[in-house]
């Protein structure tokens, strides 16, 4: 019988509706929590911005290297089944985190920072091959049309678990503090607890809840199955998809647009959260773990969202090469903001939230022109696994800058340290006007 979209969308999307939902919602939790709740926790235990910035960089690295061992996940057990053991594994390695932090006041305290990284950066890998299974098992189970229908959903569903590890975690540390005392020790221990019983709910949940891909299989379309097929020969074929890689017309661009694009932000990522919460006289602004969620969990959250979601309006409208250079613009001048403010140090709220939330705004409008970019670049043979060599640059040229942004700004000062950030925004504004004229292939 042919294959109707109509018919499969009526019948079957409703059905989808809570895991996909649920699953990406989970997919964003351990990465927010590992790749920046974790900066908030190790500077709240006293650890200085540079062994802060360089700790939480390298444990981003995972989801950079995670295209080397996704073909076992391709291969061996299910995708189902890599989703609900590793969220399995999440859950202990948060626990593990909260056993770790018990160590900050024991006489012996020379433990408690190789076991909380440890625990995090097992974690960083079992959350990667979570994205993996996850990003798999959706393409698995759904039909071309309705992976159209739920792209929406999926992004909205991440953003949303972002929001609530930045803004309701973090504001839940600073109120548990408030009641125990001020012991941000405990306040940690609690909330590490909560994330990793939330973890194991969420794996329980989803090997109730998560369809069985072969009941599935049968209702998908012949090209949709043939198409899976192909992907999954495709991903085996390592060699084959780095040598058309290599061979990618202006591949000289494309690493350089990778690289110097965002090439500010890499550098203000980690110490504008650090920024925030030092002590004014350390040349910060002096927010508390609550103001901190409010205003950079919740607010900038949100507008790094909206950001988005307009930046992705203008690109389909006008294209890329005609929308980049404001892109690029709005994602790079708003840096400007930290220079004032730490030159000013404000302390009145309101106006540090909207600071931040101009900056997220713009830093989600511009990342947009990025995204597409990278899209751009893949298509052509072996698109999805050349895409996930470009995501892996992508990562690596945002961790390696991040890395050493802690040792810059201590020895710079905050204020300098934003004006180098400045500086670096230049090559990016750059490459984005090479880009608007480069002629067309």
């Amino acid at each position: 019988r042919p294959y109707s979209s109509n018919i499969i969308m009526s019948r079957s999307t409703s059905s989808h509706w809570p895991w996909v939902i649920s699953t990406n919602f989970a997919e964003g939790l351990p990465y927010a929590i590992i790749t920046t709740l974790s900066v908030v926790m190790l500077a709240d235990m006293g650890l200085g911005n540079a062994e802060v910035a360089a700790y939480t960089s390298l444990l981003a690295m995972p989801w950079s290297l995670k295209a080397l061992w996704s073909p076992v996940v391709e291969i061996w057990q299910g995708k189902r089944w890599w989703m609900c053991f590793m969220q399995v594994i999440l859950a202990c390695c948060f626990v593990g985190v909260a056993f770790g932090l018990l160590g900050v006041t024991y006489p012996d305290t020379s433990f408690w920072l190789p076991c909380v990284l440890s625990c995090f950066t097992l974690g960083a890998f079992a959350s990667a091959t979570y994205d993996i299974a996850c990003d798999g098992f959706y393409m698995q189970v759904l039909n071309t049309d309705e992976q159209s229908f739920f792209v929406g959903i999926r992004s909205t569903a991440y953003r949303l678990s972002m929001i609530f590890v930045s803004g309701l975690l973090t504001t839940m540390v600073g109120l548990l503090a408030s009641q125990s005392g001020g012991s941000l020790q405990g306040a940690w221990v609690q909330v590490m607890m909560g994330a990793g019983a939330l973890l194991l709910l969420f794996g329980v949940l989803h090997a109730l809840l998560l369809p069985k891909p072969d009941a599935c299989s049968a209702r998908l379309p012949e090209a949709n199955q043939k198409e899976n097929t192909q992907e999954l020969t495709a991903s085996g074929t390592f060699l084959s998809t780095l040598t058309t890689f290599l061979q990618k017309p202006g591949l000289w661009f494309i690493l350089l647009f990778l690289l110097f694009y965002r090439l500010g932000e890499a550098l203000l990522s980690k110490m504008t959260i650090l920024f925030l919460k030092a002590p004014v006289e350390a040349g910060g602004l002096g927010l508390d773990n609550a103001e901190y969620g409010l205003i950079y969990g919740t607010i900038g959250v949100g507008a790094l969202t909206i950001g988005g979601i307009l930046g992705g309006m203008l690109v389909s409208k006008y294209g890329l090469k005609k929308s980049v250079i404001p892109l690029a613009l709005a994602l790079n001048l708003p840096d400007l903001l930290y220079v004032w403010m730490s030159v000013s140090q404000p302390d009145n709220r309101w106006l540090i939230g909207s600071c931040v939330g101009i900056e997220q705004f713009g830093y989600g409008l511009g990342f947009t022109a990025y995204m597409v970019f990278m899209l751009q670049s893949a298509k052509g043979a072996f698109a999805t696994a050349h895409y996930a060599i470009l995501t892996a640059l992508m990562a690596i040229g945002m961790n390696i800058p991040s890395m050493l942004s802690g040792w810059l700004q201590e020895f710079l000062g905050y204020t300098d340290f934003f004006w180098v950030v400045i500086a670096c925004t230049i090559p990016g504004i750059l490459i984005s006007v090479w880009l608007a004229f480069k002629p067309q292939k």
